[in-house]
């Protein structure tokens, strides 16, 4: 279905010319084929799969784009006039496009977070320190907090590596005193696209605790790919030419 996704857009509905259509994806194909390769070659310990994953990624996402520079007509006619075919394509076009991309961005991060995520699990005292993805976690104690309906053992760690300014993260481990449920509440910041996840085991008398800490490369993507689908969507549904009239009564 991925590798179809770029292809189906342009082809004519029931006299459709595959051969034609792949002509037009040469240049996307050489660039997935090219991700591929790269990601393969300056990756390390990755399987085979996640190069090829990359590289359907690219293909989806260049692909999404096709049909539009197609009837753009670069480069055989002038920039103002592709520019005057762009400006008047029907939004669903635009629709279509944006549903294929934000497909290939969510396989993207789907990827980037299978292959590459990092995850250590790590009993640490106060004054440890845990380094995971180029970030240096140090444990400073645990803070016992109440609220009117759980009390809670709160971690305090400063995050501190290259790039960031020297700042707290605090995962807890909460109790709610009705029913007596634990609960364990993660703390998750966000870089750029990508995510430090850090959760808490149980906590030991001696003021050590359990660690789980993960780095979610690109993971973001999966969410902002759903959102440029759902936009795809909106702009098809916007175009005028595909509304059904409703005679009155």
């Amino acid at each position: 279905l991925l590798i179809a996704a770029p292809v189906g857009p342009l082809l004519a509905w029931k006299r459709g010319d595959l051969a034609a259509a792949l002509e037009r994806l040469y240049f996307v194909a050489g660039v997935a084929m090219a991700t591929a390769i790269a990601v393969w070659a300056f990756t390390t310990d990755a399987p085979v799969m996640a190069a090829l994953g990359f590289g359907l990624a690219a293909w989806v996402m260049i692909g999404a784009f096709a049909e539009i520079f197609t009837r753009m007509g670069l480069p055989r006619t002038g920039l103002e006039v592709a520019m005057q075919r762009l400006a008047g394509l029907p939004r669903a076009f635009w629709g279509t496009a944006l549903g294929h991309f934000g497909l290939g961005v969510t396989l993207l991060g789907i990827v980037a977070v299978t292959t590459f995520q990092v995850e250590v699990i790590r009993h640490v005292s106060p004054g440890d320190r845990v380094e995971i993805a180029g970030y240096t976690l140090t444990f400073e104690g645990l803070s016992p907090r109440r609220a009117s309906n759980f009390v809670e053992d709160v971690a305090i760690f400063e995050v501190t590596g290259e790039g960031v300014a020297p700042h707290k993260l605090e995962p807890a481990t909460r109790v709610y005193t009705t029913r007596r449920m634990p609960t364990t509440e993660a703390a998750i910041e966000t870089y750029w696209f990508s995510q430090l996840y850090l959760s808490l085991g149980e906590a030991e008398a001696d003021g050590s605790i359990t660690l789980r800490a993960w780095w979610k490369p690109l993971v973001t993507l999966i969410w902002l790919g759903t959102v440029l689908m759902v936009a795809g969507g909106i702009a098809s549904l916007s175009d005028r030419r595909l509304r059904v009239g409703a005679p009155r009564p």
